[in-house]
């Protein structure tokens, strides 16, 4: 394996150390940015506690929010979808209740109906995506988060992501934002149980050198049946933050996190099977009439272990502040399909940043290196999760990235924020199969992307905003390469304005986070189906798309009794005057889908709410989508509804009761896509069945 050294560009240094070393004469305008955030909670310099984040999101010209995982803890916390799906402008679904969940933002990945890319995914703003922009849920744990930022489109500048669907980091607590021990446990339909614990704290400084550590450790196990036939997961994760406060001024913290995940893969239905019975497992109906469980005899699943390292040190220098991190990952994969697949990968990166806020700006400089390599091997199966010979296909797949990004937040007066930022990258591809050569490649990608937006405060909480950014993306292996003809990146500019704040009159309390985004796109990557089952797949650029859309969230609080919360999506993504699609609507994605959740709170309160809540949650998409280029083919419409209830016992003790889906209700969470399914051959299996009727119950402890 070859090994890649970084090394940083005069460019990125000689920038870095200009804004480290200038000087400007500091005024008393009433316009300085005294109230732009520029370092973490006091008490800690490398990890923002949640009220720091959403003060940086106030910065944001576009998109942004952070969602509390603390109401999330009101119900069942174990997938994407628990966390996010009431984040605005996230469209996830879960593909069979494991943790493996259909997820795009602004359409990002939007042909992609597993695993994902298109997204920059972090834990604690270290990347867990692969090299290449690839990423796997399992080797996160929302459970040992505080929470969630979700910084849609280019919106994401700041982790210098460029991507159609920007980034979301989980952020887990420190010993100084959560003191203390938390034990959890769920249980519920489908053999459901999960087990979370975790403790945190702050060491007292040592006596030899001052310095003062804080550690946050957390550990889960959850295991299930899983609604459908061969739908068994389990895994066990591990995930720790520590910290060392050399002074005031300078901190630095290591990062180390371990997964082991085992899911078995269901596969898809007919339309006439999700009717009949959505709980099976996937079949093939052989030539002499014959039907063959296949997913379950030829035991498809996807096992990855996994294991993370970093270090991010932050230094303050003044109005200056310095931050350096380091990360490497290793990742395996063992992965009966249509073939044996087994692969090794390894990512190593890391970023400088400077910040410096100089009057009435805040200028920011980064340079963001990552490289990667990855192992792997295909082999034809048996249908018995065996291989049945030799190797078919022997891989070496190397990435290397090289983002560079210069941003200004300028405050033009009290209430207007100006936003420039220019970000260049730079992407290499290369494979090289020592089997099969016709597989080989060396592509290499660049590209400027300028960023320019404004924020104005209405009031001190209320806000509109408006911005106009390019976007960049390179292909991840897979969608690059001598059959799938997606040989360019995907570009674009997007353009949007919207609103955020709150709002409070007499016992009425409202909350909106409301945003208007078009992308105007070249070379988008879309992925069809070229069978029935889909066992092959063909990933091409398309010349000229559009997504467009509208992303809503809203809440409204009365007399701190009734709880809103409520989610909507509305997409409009198309073909721009293609020659075969014309201007068709793209496939993958419900033009609408809304979600929410009215709880009823009452009782003597405890931190600050009534103890005790209980209400109807709910899920409804009411039109329905194509599944097809041709838009030959849809998915239809549903609603499902569900209930909550729970109570904080006291400050220590709670519990929850989450039901999902009472009515039964047999729908389809998401689909295959195919370019014309009028022309594709086989009995249409292309239906990923939604869980049926469930019920969870949990118990949570903490300890001081």
């Amino acid at each position: 394996m070859k090994h890649t050294h970084f090394s940083l560009s005069p460019l990125a240094l000689s920038l870095a150390l200009a804004i480290s070393t200038g000087a400007l004469a500091q005024t008393n305008q009433d316009n300085s940015l005294n109230t732009v955030v520029i370092t973490g909670k006091a008490d800690s310099l490398t990890q923002s506690s949640i009220e720091t984040a959403k003060d940086s999101v106030k910065a944001i010209p576009g998109g942004a929010s952070i969602v509390d995982l603390n109401q999330v803890r009101e119900g069942r916390q174990s997938t994407w979808s628990d966390s996010l799906g009431l984040a605005p402008g996230v469209f996830i679904q879960d593909r069979f209740g494991s943790e493996e969940a259909r997820i795009s933002i602004r359409g990002s990945a939007l042909s992609r109906t597993y695993h994902s890319f298109g997204t920059k995914v972090m834990q604690d703003g270290v990347p867990i995506n692969y090299a290449d922009g690839f990423f796997d849920m399992q080797t996160v744990d929302p459970n040992a988060s505080r929470y969630v930022e979700v910084l849609r489109g280019p919106n994401a500048t700041t982790y210098g992501a460029t991507t159609l669907g920007g980034a979301i980091n989980f952020v887990a607590p420190t010993g100084y934002s959560s003191p203390g021990s938390l034990v959890r446990a769920e249980v519920g339909s489908f053999g459901y149980n999960k087990v979370f614990g975790a403790t945190s704290g702050v060491a007292k400084a040592e006596a030899s050198s001052g310095n003062v550590w804080d550690y946050y450790v957390a550990g889960s196990q959850t295991q299930q049946n899983g609604f459908r036939d061969h739908a068994d997961m389990e895994n066990q994760k591990i995930l720790g933050n520590f910290g060392v406060k050399v002074s005031k001024d300078i901190e630095s913290r290591f990062y180390v996190a371990a997964v082991r995940s085992r899911t078995q893969l269901p596969g898809y239905l007919t339309k006439d099977e999700l009717a009949a019975d959505s709980s099976i497992a996937s079949s093939q109906t052989t030539n002499s009439g014959t039907v063959y469980p296949f997913r379950v005899e030829a035991n498809r699943r996807r096992d990855v272990d996994a294991q993370r390292v970093a270090n991010k040190t932050s230094v303050r220098d003044g109005n200056t502040i310095y931050e350096f991190a380091a990360y490497a990952m290793n990742y395996s994969l063992w992965h009966p399909i249509d073939a044996i697949v087994e692969q090794n990968a390894k990512t190593l990166g890391g970023h400088l940043k400077v910040t410096r806020l100089l009057d009435q700006h805040q200028i920011s400089v980064a340079y963001l290196p990552s490289t990667g390599s990855t192992q792997g091997t295909s082999k034809p199966s048996n249908n018995q999760g065996a291989a049945t010979g030799a190797a078919t296909s022997r891989y070496d797949q190397q990435s290397k990235n090289d983002s560079f990004f210069i941003e200004d937040k300028y405050k033009s007066s009290d209430r207007t924020t100006w936003t420039a930022a220019l970000q260049y990258d730079r992407a290499n591809r290369k494979v090289s199969d020592t089997i099969l050569a016709s597989n080989n490649y060396d592509y290499t990608f660049s590209q400027w992307s300028p960023r320019v937006g404004v924020t104005h405060d209405l009031s001190a909480a209320q806000q509109v905003f408006a911005s106009i950014s390019r976007n960049f993306e390179a292909p991840i292996f897979g969608t690059a390469g001598t059959l799938n003809q997606a040989f360019k990146p995907q570009a674009g500019t997007t353009f949007e304005v919207g609103t955020r704040g709150e709002a409070q009159q007499g016992a009425h309390r409202l909350g909106w986070d409301v945003t208007y985004y078009r992308a105007n796109l070249q070379n988008e990557f879309l992925t069809a189906c070229s069978n029935a089952n889909c066992t092959t797949s063909t990933t091409t650029n398309v010349p000229k798309t559009m997504h467009q859309g509208l992303e809503l969230g809203v809440s409204h609080v009365f007399d701190k009794a009734v709880d809103t919360r409520m989610a909507l999506l509305y997409s409009d993504f198309r073909f721009v005057d293609n020659p075969t699609m014309a201007n068709n609507v793209l496939p993958g994605f419900p033009p609408v889908i809304v979600r929410g959740e009215v709880l009823y709170r009452f009782g003597a309160e405890v931190s600050g709410k009534p103890r005790t809540y209980v209400g109807p949650k709910f899920e409804w998409v009411p039109r329905k989508a194509p599944m097809d280029y041709a838009n030959t083919v849809y998915n239809d419409s549903y609603a499902i509804l569900g209930f909550k209830a729970g109570q904080a016992i006291d400050k220590k003790w709670s519990w929850f009761l989450d039901a999902r889906n009472l009515t039964g209700k047999k729908y389809a969470a998401t689909t295959n896509i195919a370019a014309n399914y009028t022309t594709v051959p086989g009995d249409g299996r292309r239906y990923y069945p939604g869980d049926g009727r469930s019920v969870y119950v949990g118990v949570e402890a903490k300890f001081d």
